[in-house]
């Protein structure tokens, strides 16, 4: 019995020691990894050390053309800039009064007018962006709704869903670090259009664009 109560002790005995040289090499191997990673370059798909990530936010404004009358299209729109290009949102809306062709439906009426509105998506890219006079590339993307409105009711009469896509092309200038202002040219082009008497021809034009960007670029 004592012969087999030492041969016992002598087991569990050899495998602490087991045990613990068992632990030290693994913590003499972590820290070997460690210290051999930190002088290794870490690897990635996508690698975002040397992209600039901001934002920028600004008011922009279009002159173009609804059923043949001159447009004034008042908006603004938010984005997140990476390197030089930004993806965001926009929304804008036709700020001058065009009134209603009444030769189009006979329940139009004097005093009527064209509502034009839409948001979705603004989204874009800077040509070498850094330069002080540079060419910008974007476009708006998005829904809205067309309309008819008089003075005697604010809301829209046979509201129209309608698809909007504007493609852009801007000379912009760096003002500042913080400011940006773009001139170009631009095309407004509605599909889905179904309001009384009206086209997608009446309201898709081309025509100016003028932008004043704030942010960190």
């Amino acid at each position: 019995m004592q012969l087999l109560f030492s041969g016992v002790v002598f087991t569990l005995n050899c495998n602490l020691n087991i045990m613990k040289k068992a632990t030290l090499l693994g913590i003499i191997l972590a820290v070997a990894i460690t210290a051999n990673s930190q002088d290794r370059e870490y690897q990635t798909l996508v690698d975002f050390d040397n992209v600039r990530i901001s934002g920028m936010g600004g008011l922009f404004m279009q002159f173009t053309a609804v059923d043949g009358e001159f447009a004034h299209m008042l908006g603004g729109g938010g984005a997140i800039l990476v390197g030089d290009f930004f993806f965001g949102g926009y929304g804008v809306g036709l700020t001058n009064q065009i009134q209603v062709d009444l030769r189009k439906d006979q329940n139009y009426r004097v005093g009527d007018y064209l509502s034009v509105s839409h948001g979705g998506f603004w989204l874009g890219y800077s040509l070498f962006g850094e330069r002080p006079i540079h060419i910008t590339i974007s476009t708006l993307i998005g829904w809205g709704e067309l309309g008819i409105k008089g003075d005697y009711y604010s809301e829209n009469i046979w509201p129209d869903n309608i698809f909007a896509l504007s493609p852009t092309l801007e000379v912009e200038l760096n003002l500042t670090r913080f400011f940006r202002l773009g001139a170009g040219a631009s095309y407004n082009l509605f599909t889905f259009v179904d309001l009384p008497g009206y086209s997608s021809s009446d309201f898709s034009a081309p025509g100016g664009f003028l932008a004043f960007k704030f942010g960190w670029f």
